[in-house]
Parts: C-alpha cells; structure tokens; sequence
C-alpha cells in the first residue's frame, strides 16, 4: 500500500499534468484527491504500472511517478523510469514527469546522471518541500 507521502505526492502529479493540458486517463492513488470519479488502474508500461498516465489528442500522453526518498536508491526505480522513458521519447510531444520530495532532490539528479537522462526536455521533476508532505508518524 502506498504511503500518504507517496499518495499525497501522485496528487501534485495529477495537477501538473492536468496544466499541461493532458487528461488523466489512469490514476493508481487516492482518486478522490484529484477527481470525484475513479479512474482505471493504469496499464503495464513494459515491466511496469506508473501511478498517473495523462492523454492528449489521443496523441501524446503523459508519464507521472512518485517517488520517496528512499524509492530512488532501488533497482526497481532504476528499471522504472528507464522503461517509461524507453516509451515517452518516442514522441517529442509526451513528457515523463517525476514527483519527489525536495530533500531528494540530488538523490534525483545523481539517478539521472547514472541513467544518461540528464537536462531531457521532456523530463519534468516536481519537488516537494518537506514540509508540506504528510508525516507518516501522525498517520
């Protein structure tokens, strides 16, 4: 089950992707923080289920993962973000955006430089201040 943190930071995903005028077509969170309707699980993207997909035209589409703290040191984020990216630069026009909090920043910045996706165009990252993510330990 997802942390409030993680759910809390899917819900500023949803937003952003919503600015860029795509429509949410898949949400794997707290729906309710985002629409009054639910939405579908989102699909496998290779190995994957990302927590947010985003559509526009029903031709571009948007990638949106949450990320902890502590996500960005696994294999398994590495693997994430390395197959959506393999999809979303397949056109120039979809975006992958990344949501984390602000203390991870670097964290982030390392990964990508790891992976080879440093300064992508089509990469967004959302940076959550600390402050304003749940602690866990009041839930």
């Amino acid at each position: 089950m997802a942390s409030e943190q993680h759910n809390f930071i899917v819900s500023a995903i949803a937003r952003k992707i919503k600015q860029a005028g795509f429509s949410i077509i898949y949400l794997e969170g707290k729906y309710q923080d985002v629409e009054i309707s639910r939405f579908d699980i989102p699909p496998k993207i290779t190995r994957h289920r990302p927590d947010v997909v985003g559509e526009k035209d029903n031709k571009t589409f948007c990638v949106g993962e949450a990320k902890t703290r502590n996500d960005l040191h696994s294999d398994r984020t590495r693997n994430q973000i390395t197959d959506f990216w393999t999809l979303v630069k397949l056109n120039p026009n979809n975006k992958l955006i990344i949501g984390i909090p602000l203390s991870a920043e670097l964290d982030l910045q390392r990964l990508f430089l790891k992976l080879g996706l440093s300064d992508q165009e089509q990469i967004d990252v959302i940076c959550i201040p600390d402050k304003l993510l749940p602690n866990e330990e009041d839930i």
